[in-house]
């Protein structure tokens, strides 16, 4: 355990010391040992974003311990550092009322500190409703805002807050996580490069794509398609952050690749972070516009029209 936090708070010391601090992290670990380093973490890093000894950091990528901002984190009395959680032990005894309580705060701007950090602990007790209501703030952040996540298991909360965070696996208690053996292929592997490559042939990618999901006519599939190419684009954006410090990427989990492999580093070089974003904000249009009743097959058509046109 005490290996697995030493990689985590090395890689989030490189990212102070550069300044690169993304909107959102998650910290994933089991009941015990994993909610104790998730919390542990969570601290150190809360109080390294609001220290005001802004030399220190880029310079050690840690906090100084010594401004007025670390004294009232240590305290725990810091006005920029707001913990959330349930108000019990039990699932679902997070509720939505808390949440709008956080919500009704973010926009307001920090007291001491140029940054606001959110730990909401115990994630996976929020209500399906919680998560929805807070997934606009974890998409789109106020530019003073981070978000700072706890959960016992990934797979109990919504996969959409997943894909719009950094996150770190605190413990591993399935002795086949090492094992390369069993190879990940991606759902639509072939399809979703092709889209990704420089120079794709999109008519070739809509005529693939089109035998899979017209035979059927099955919205769910291509909305699932939709999901998927989302994922791979989180995953490039993880990785252009991480690439510096590669050898540590095991507690780095990607949601649609299976790791930090040649084909994504090609993709990090050919996509800057404004086209992962207008992509990716392109896709959750076009999701939308299925929600609609729109016809799947002209939906289709016209986002791979659209592709052209990102910048």
């Amino acid at each position: 355990m005490g290996s697995q936090l030493k990689i985590a708070k090395d890689i989030i010391k490189e990212m102070i010391k550069s300044d690169k601090i993304p909107g959102a992290f998650i910290f994933e670990g089991t009941q015990n040992a994993g909610n104790y380093l998730g919390s542990e973490i969570s601290c150190i890093l809360a109080k390294s974003i609001v220290c005001q000894n802004t030399n220190h950091k880029r310079k050690y990528g840690e906090s100084c311990g010594a401004c007025e901002s670390c004294l009232k984190a240590e305290k725990n009395i810091h006005p920029d550092i707001i913990v959330s959680e349930a108000d019990g032990d039990g699932s679902l005894s997070f509720h939505i009322d808390k949440v709008r309580e956080l919500i009704n705060g973010l926009y307001l701007a920090p007291n001491d500190s140029d940054t606001k950090v959110y730990i909401i602990k115990d994630m996976q007790n929020m209500t399906p409703q919680g998560q929805n209501a807070l997934l606009k703030s974890i998409e789109e952040p106020p530019p003073f805002v981070v978000f700072i996540i706890t959960v016992t298991d990934c797979d109990l909360i919504l996969e959409t807050v997943k894909s719009r965070a950094v996150k770190f696996t605190l413990d591993y208690n399935n002795s086949t996580i090492d094992d390369k053996s069993e190879i990940k292929i991606p759902e639509y592997g072939d399809i979703i490069l092709d889209i990704l490559s420089e120079n794709s042939d999109k008519l070739t990618i809509y005529q693939k794509l089109s035998a899979k999901f017209f035979e059927k006519t099955d919205k769910s599939e291509i909305l699932r398609f939709y999901s998927h190419l989302e994922n791979a684009l989180r995953d490039i954006l993880i990785a252009k952050i991480f690439m510096t410090y590669e050898n540590k990427n095991e507690l780095i989990s990607f949601l649609y690749f299976s790791d930090l492999n040649s084909e994504v580093k090609k993709l990090t070089n050919l996509y800057s972070t404004k086209k992962i974003l207008n992509l990716s904000k392109k896709i959750h249009e076009y999701k939308a516009n299925l929600d609609y009743n729109i016809n799947t097959r002209l939906n289709l058509i016209s986002f791979f029209s659209s592709l052209g046109n990102l910048t």
